[in-house]
């Protein structure tokens, strides 16, 4: 490739936002939205009346509060929001052994009749959606931490010039 396509690429992430890093951010809320409203539609006994619904509720108001203050800042750049989207991501994936794993597992008795609280399918795809929107955490933040490395290197070097 020639030396100036290669420079006139740097050059441009001077005046452009990482849209792709923000979208993928996008993309892990919309996942964790699918997920929670999946979760907090069932009414099965009264299994999910208890502090760990609130708590949960909670931890989804941080994710998605979290996500979207990452999204904004990665957008511009910052490696710092790059580097936040990882334990993020992995806070996702550790979400699947909590009220999933448990509702997945329990059986509550309704009107007399033993019901599992959350079947095969209902978990399979809690676990596709926290799977999905952790993996687009993760791509944001390789995404945004390998361009801002770019951006900054290329600005060094314009300073050294």
């Amino acid at each position: 490739m020639d030396r100036k396509i290669i420079d006139f690429k740097k050059d441009r992430l001077r005046y452009t936002k990482n849209t792709l890093s923000a979208l993928l951010t996008y993309l892990a809320i919309l996942f964790n939205v699918f997920y929670f409203v999946t979760i907090y539609k069932q009414d099965v006994g009264n299994y999910y009346y208890s502090i760990t619904i609130g708590i949960s509720v909670v931890c989804n108001l941080l994710f998605l509060l979290i996500a979207f203050l990452c999204s904004e800042g990665i957008k511009n750049y910052k490696i710092s929001y790059a580097i936040a989207l990882i334990p993020l991501g992995v806070f996702q994936i550790v979400r699947i052994f909590g009220i999933p794993m448990s509702a997945h597992t329990t059986e509550v008795e309704v009107s007399g009749v033993p019901t599992i609280v959350m079947g095969d399918r209902q978990f399979l795809w809690v676990c596709v959606c926290l799977l999905v929107s952790a993996l687009a955490c993760f791509a944001a933040s390789g995404i945004g931490f390998y361009k801002t490395k770019i951006l900054r290197d290329y600005e060094k070097q314009l300073n050294n010039n």
